[in-house]
């Protein structure tokens, strides 16, 4: 298929998923075979979650111990690649206090915009940690952009509607946008809730957004100069036949232009995808597009 490298040289790769700052803050982390790490939700109260305290990034476990990892590694390979993924503000939120969260959005708006702005805060801390060590902001994140801009997984704002991301996620992704850019956002599932909001993230330059995504529309919002990549259902990469996946790659370039920032790709397939799906999109992908 002309996959791969024909002299693969070693990558000595630094990732930990989304787990290091829930990990830092005592969340339970839980290690399944054929899957990332996860982090179990804390459910502190309202009281524990203001009294938690931005962590020393030098001494706290594990970013402590991935330190060590990263010495090690340099002085093998003489570079590390990738970086600490941060997670989204809403994600780590979520960890710290569990799916009450949601209802102090509507019963304790200011607590909840005390614990966001804490995560914020936490966030742009471990970014501007790791950052200079690695140079890149996006590899743990999405390899669908340029790996030097900071890109924030916004997984749970899919969780939210667009009114309720206006006031409690807007403000935080401006938070991040402004401390740390250029800035780009990973999006999962439909952007079409959000997408007008996102449009109004200082310093963004690139989008990724998932299956479900009027592709075409979130393009015109969010303008051509904004970097744009757009996701192929991986249910439909499994049991989809192969014509409906050539459709919907094809469809997907198609809502694109303009083409000179914009990509697609298939994501997060597990085992049983059947190979000739995985031929199909690349040769649509080819026919419309190109590989890179």
């Amino acid at each position: 298929m002309g996959l791969g490298q024909a002299d693969p040289q070693p990558k000595p790769l630094i990732t930990f998923g989304m787990v290091m700052l829930p990990a830092i803050f005592g969340c339970e982390i839980v290690y399944e075979e054929a899957a990332l790490p996860w982090a179990m939700p804390m459910n502190l109260s309202a009281e524990e979650c203001d009294k938690l305290q931005k962590p020393d990034l030098t001494k706290a476990e594990p970013m402590a111990t991935v330190l060590k990892q990263i010495e090690h590694l340099k002085g093998k390979y003489g570079k590390v690649v990738g970086d600490i993924n941060v997670t989204g503000v809403q994600n780590l939120a979520l960890k710290l206090r569990g799916e009450e969260l949601y209802m102090d959005y509507y019963e304790e708006p200011e607590f909840a915009h005390r614990l966001l702005t804490f995560c914020s805060e936490c966030i742009i801390d471990l970014w501007k940690f790791v950052y200079p060590i690695t140079g890149t902001g996006a590899v743990d994140v999405t390899p669908m952009c340029d790996p030097t801009i900071f890109c924030v997984p916004n997984c749970t704002v899919e969780q939210i509607s667009g009114d309720t991301y206006e006031e409690f996620g807007l403000p935080y992704d401006n938070m991040l946008g402004e401390a740390c850019h250029p800035f780009g956002i990973h999006h999962c599932g439909s952007l079409d809730p959000v997408v007008e909001h996102y449009a109004k993230v200082k310093n963004l330059v690139f989008v990724e957004a998932g299956f479900g995504t009027d592709f075409a529309a979130a393009r015109k919002i969010l303008g051509p100069e904004v970097a744009f990549n757009a996701r192929i259902s991986p249910v439909l990469m499994k049991n989809g036949s192969a014509e409906e996946v050539a459709a919907t790659v094809k469809d997907a370039i198609d809502q694109g232009a303009p083409l000179s920032n914009y990509s697609i790709d298939t994501v997060g397939l597990t085992d049983g995808v059947p190979d000739e799906n995985v031929r199909a999109a690349r040769r649509t992908a080819m026919e419309f597009g190109k590989i890179s």
